[in-house]
């Protein structure tokens, strides 16, 4: 289970809470758990990505090309 959110600063369930509130959205209680255990598992799949290493030589394609 996800500790942090991505900013390291609070709890999954205030992260919720505060995004919603942010973008004016209300999340029903009843499916509040499953929100916050839904932005628990995307961050999880996100650390390998975020976490990658690079390099401050990197530098950014102008244009994706799959």
């Amino acid at each position: 289970m996800m500790e942090k959110n991505p900013f390291n600063s609070i709890a999954p369930n205030d992260y919720v809470e505060a995004i919603a509130a942010t973008l004016g959205l209300s999340i029903p209680d009843e499916i509040k758990p499953g929100v916050v255990a839904n932005v628990e598992q995307i961050w999880a799949i996100a650390q390998p990505v975020i976490t990658f290493p690079l390099s401050d030589t990197v530098e950014s394609a102008a244009t994706f090309e799959p």
